[in-house]
């Protein structure tokens, strides 16, 4: 049942009011303005019905003070009273009111108007809540956390601020697909809602980018609070995610985690982002997985440029690690053309031999596949591929339905058991949804130039 607050310094007034509305509505009825301000620091009303002439605190005057209120500002307001100008009514819309009802109203109407001023109300949070949240997660989003910290929050002493990122996110589309992605941000998502305090605002900014607001009062608002929320945060999210891939997986997935607070990394969005995100590209850059804050990063800046330049062998493990993965060697198209070209040098020279075989996905009786049906088949290809090949091959995707690879050090009839392996792992992964993986495959060596 919706909750009404009435102000009227005219207890007939009010005990009519009541009388009419209290089978459809809760009825917190009070004399003054006053009194209005001690049930609204208790309470917060779906609507609230003020007289304009009352002394002490009249109407608007009452209006200025709930509009100024971040916890009340949104309350719908409709303001009762007997005059009758034209001024008034003006008035009271220009500070924001929803309605104006003459005294002394008629019961359908003033039934009617509370109805549709309720309603209007509720459509207005629906729309607020689109615009604020995000459609995968259901988290809030960009728009509502920097409105938050811009004109919200704008006179709070303290905060802190978490910018959290996914490292190697970009495999999981690569490798699974973009549907296995968003299901990976879905649980990244709930983790960080689970940890997250009752007083936490937990947005997703964009792509795998995440952010924590934690406010004035907040469990996580201070260093020595935040550190085990973080640490806490790094372990959950990694066993979360890399459970959800399997054991399979040839990559391990982590969050990097900036912090920045306020006031000393400053004091609205865009400077508390940038801090946070400054913290987060240190820890990528030192290994991932990890937090750090961006107060102690001018221990960093210490360190001179040359300092900071790469010898022979640090030069040497950053590539290896760069490099150090399991698997098919995936790449788009035209670095898959550089790659053929090179190893087709690589053996007029020698006695490598390489079979090139390209991979082509249609429906179960052979024909073209439907367009919803492509995005499905690519991926399922890919994962199979993925699961397939070895590290020395190289593959791409070259079309909606075709893949191609190069099977490295192999001769044909090798190869030919590898692309058949191909394709028993296609069918499998389908299951209940067949469709017909065809492929065509000739040596490296044969294809003229």
């Amino acid at each position: 049942m919706k909750h009404i607050l009435m102000v009227d310094d005219m207890a007939v007034n009010l005990e009519r009011a009541a009388e009419l509305l209290k089978d459809a509505y809760e009825i917190s009825a009070v004399k003054s303005g006053r009194q209005a301000l001690v049930i609204l620091r208790e309470r917060i009303p779906d609507m609230i019905i003020i007289d304009i002439n009352m002394p002490d605190m009249n109407g608007y005057e009452l209006m200025e003070v709930v509009r100024s209120d971040v916890r009340l500002k949104d309350i719908p307001v409709v303001f009762i009273s007997v005059e009758t100008d034209r001024e008034s009514e003006i008035e009271a819309l220009k500070m924001g009111a929803m309605d104006f009802i003459k005294k002394p109203f008629e019961p359908e109407v003033m039934r009617s108007r509370i109805e549709r001023v309720l309603q209007m109300a509720e459509q207005k949070k629906e729309l607020q809540s689109f615009a604020w949240q995000d459609g995968l997660t259901s988290l809030y989003n960009r728009r509502y956390i920097e409105r938050l910290l811009n004109h919200t929050n704008r006179d709070e002493k303290k905060c802190s601020f978490m910018l959290l990122d996914l490292d190697n996110f970009k495999k999981v589309n690569d490798n699974f697909g973009h549907l296995m992605g968003d299901e990976v941000l879905v649980r990244f998502a709930d983790v960080l809602k689970e940890k997250a305090g009752p007083r936490d605002i937990v947005c997703r900014l964009g792509g795998d980018e995440f952010a924590i607001y934690f406010p004035e009062g907040s469990e996580g608002c201070g260093r020595s609070q935040i550190q085990p929320i973080a640490r806490k945060l790094i372990e959950d999210v990694a066993f979360e995610i890399n459970d959800m891939l399997g054991n399979n997986c040839d990559f391990k997935v982590s969050v990097s985690i900036g912090i920045a607070e306020k006031p000393k990394d400053g004091e609205c969005f865009s400077e508390l982002f940038a801090a946070a995100d400054k913290a987060m590209y240190f820890v990528k850059q030192n290994g991932k997985g990890g937090y750090h804050f961006h107060s102690d990063m001018e221990t960093e800046k210490s360190i001179s440029e040359e300092e900071m330049l790469p010898n022979l062998l640090q030069l040497s493990r950053q590539l290896h690690e760069m490099g150090d993965e399991r698997g098919v060697y995936q790449v788009e198209y035209a670095g898959f053309k550089k790659i053929y070209n090179f190893l087709a040098r690589c053996m007029e020279r020698g006695k490598q031999n390489a079979q090139l075989v390209l991979f082509s996905i249609h429906d179960i009786d052979g024909s073209g596949l439907a367009r919803f049906r492509e995005t499905k088949g690519i991926e399922t290809l890919e994962l199979a591929i993925i699961r397939s090949l070895r590290r020395g091959d190289v593959a791409t995707r070259c079309g909606d339905v075709q893949y191609a690879a190069i099977l490295n050090d192999t001769f044909l009839e090798e190869g030919t058991m590898i692309a058949e392996r191909i394709q028993e792992k296609f069918k499998e992964l389908l299951k209940d949804d067949p469709m017909l993986l065809t492929y065509e495959i000739q040596s490296m060596g044969s294809i003229p130039e």
